[in-house]
C-alpha cells in the first residue's frame, strides 16, 4: 500500500519528537523514575507522531520504543520511531523485559483500573507509579509544532464564527445552528473532535446554548451547561428554538492536527438589553485587566482575584462565573491537545505563570435572562503581553 500522504495531512517533524523526548526525559530523572509507558492515544502522538493502537516506552535516556497492534504500516508511516509489531500488550511486556525494581512511570488518571491490573501481573516486581500530574505540568508548556497548530484552528475559528450572524434566525434551534457552524468549520479542515482530559465533559464541540435554559448548571465544570439534547446528554445545543432578544452563546472550540483552541462570542438576534451590554462590558474589562497582567511569574491565583476584583467594580459579582450556588473556581485553563488540564488561572492557587502556556481565558457571567461569555486562546510570551490565538472581534453582536 502506498503510504504517502497528501499535502493536508501533516507528519510531526522528528526534531519536534526528539525535543518531547529530552523532556520526557529530564522528567523521569527528576521523578526517580526508569522510564514511562504511554498507552493512551493524546499521549502516544504527543512522543510518537502516530495515533495508532499500541504502545510507547520512553527510558530514563530518552529513548522510545514503539509498540503497534493496529495498524502497524500506517504509524511506521507517520513515525520516525522503529515500530515493533505486537498483538496485545502482553508482548510488549515480554519485549521490555524489565527487571525487578524498575520504576515504570504511567498515566492513571486515564489508564483503567482493569488495565493497571493487568501490568502489574505482566511486569513481576516493577513498581508502578503515577506521574500524571507532573506530565500534564510538562505538557502545559508548548512547543513550536503545537503553538502554530492552535494558531491555525483560531483562524479557522475566525472564519466559522463569522458565519453566525448569516446564521442566526428567529425559531432555528440550537442544535441547529451548531450543526450549521461545524459544517461550514470542518470543509475548512477543522476537526469535530475536542479532547477532555478525564471527567464527565465528553468529546463534543458544540456548547452552543440561548436564553435562560442556556445558564442551567449541569455535569460540566463550567459556569453553565445548558439545556442539552437530553438526560444521557444534558449540556450543551438542544432542540430549543432561539427567540429574540436572547443573549446567544457560541462557545465551539475547533481542532487542527490535534490542538484546539477555546472561543467564546455572544450574540443576540435583535437589540440586546442594556443588562446584556453592561455584562458584557464587564468581561471586557476583565479580559484587559487579564491580559495586562498574564506574564511569566505571575501568580495564578492573584490573577483569579483581580478578575473578581473588575467583576465587583462593574456591578457584577452575583452573577460572575455562574449564577450563585453553582460558580467555578477558575477563570483560566490550559488548552492544546486537551481541556480540563493545567495550567489554570484558579482561585487559591500559589502556581507561577510560565512562558510558552497557552490559556483559554473562560470569563462568563450567568443572568437571569441567560449567560453572556467572552473567552480566547491566549499564549504567554517571555516577555510583553499574551498573544490572542483566536482572532475574531470580541465585541456583543446584535444581528
Amino acid at each position: 500500500m502506498d503510504w504517502s500522504f497528501p499535502s493536508f495531512y501533516r507528519l510531526v517533524p522528528e526534531t519536534i519528537l526528539q525535543a518531547r523526548w529530552q523532556r520526557a526525559a529530564e522528567l523521569l530523572a527528576e521523578l526517580g523514575l526508569d522510564g514511562m509507558l504511554v498507552t493512551n492515544a493524546v499521549d502516544l502522538y504527543y512522543l510518537s507522531g502516530t495515533s495508532q493502537q499500541g504502545a510507547l516506552f520512553l527510558d530514563r535516556a530518552g529513548q522510545p520504543r514503539l509498540f503497534i497492534r493496529r495498524h502497524p504500516p500506517r504509524a511506521r508511516a507517520e513515525s520516525p520511531i522503529p515500530v515493533e509489531e505486537v498483538r496485545g500488550f502482553s508482548q510488549v511486556a515480554q519485549a521490555l523485559r524489565l527487571p525487578a525494581g524498575t520504576r515504570l512511570g504511567l498515566f492513571m488518571d486515564l489508564m483503567p483500573a482493569r488495565e493497571y491490573l493487568s501490568w502489574g501481573r505482566r511486569l513481576p516486581g516493577v513498581e508502578l507509579v503515577d506521574m500524571a500530574g507532573p506530565w500534564l505540568e510538562l505538557k502545559g508548556v508548548k512547543d513550536a509544532f503545537e503553538i502554530e497548530a492552535i494558531g491555525r484552528a483560531g483562524r479557522i475559528a475566525l472564519e466559522a464564527y463569522a458565519q453566525v450572524p448569516r446564521l442566526l434566525a428567529e425559531g432555528k434551534s440550537e442544535a441547529q445552528l451548531a450543526g450549521e457552524i461545524l459544517t461550514y468549520g470542518m470543509a475548512r479542515g477543522g476537526m469535530n473532535l475536542v479532547n477532555s482530559r478525564g471527567g464527565f465533559m465528553g468529546n463534543y464541540n458544540w456548547h452552543l446554548v440561548a436564553g435562560p435554559p442556556g445558564g442551567l448548571p449541569s455535569t460540566l465544570d463550567a459556569a453553565f451547561g445548558g439545556l442539552g439534547p437530553s438526560p444521557a446528554f444534558p449540556q450543551g445545543a438542544s432542540l430549543r428554538p432561539i427567540g429574540r432578544g436572547e443573549p446567544v452563546i457560541v462557545d465551539v472550540g475547533w481542532s487542527v492536527e490535534g490542538y484546539m483552541t477555546d472561543q467564546t462570542r455572544t450574540y443576540c438576534l435583535g437589540p440586546a438589553a442594556d443588562e446584556l451590554h453592561r455584562a458584557h462590558q464587564c468581561l471586557e474589562a476583565v479580559e484587559a485587566a487579564l491580559l495586562a497582567e498574564l506574564k511569566p511569574g505571575a501568580v495564578s491565583g492573584r490573577l483569579y482575584e483581580l478578575a473578581w476584583e473588575v467583576a465587583r467594580e462593574h456591578g457584577m459579582a452575583e452573577w460572575f462565573l455562574g449564577s450563585p450556588g453553582h460558580r467555578i473556581r477558575f477563570v483560566g485553563h490550559g488548552v492544546g491537545q486537551e481541556l480540563g488540564a493545567p495550567p489554570y488561572l484558579l482561585e487559591g492557587s500559589q502556581a507561577r505563570v510560565r512562558a510558552g502556556e497557552v490559556y483559554a481565558l473562560e470569563l462568563k457571567i450567568v443572568l437571569p435572562a441567560g449567560p453572556v461569555g467572552l473567552e480566547n486562546t491566549v499564549l504567554v510570551n517571555p516577555q510583553g503581553p499574551p498573544t490572542i490565538l483566536t482572532p475574531m472581534p470580541g465585541r456583543l453582536q446584535e444581528v
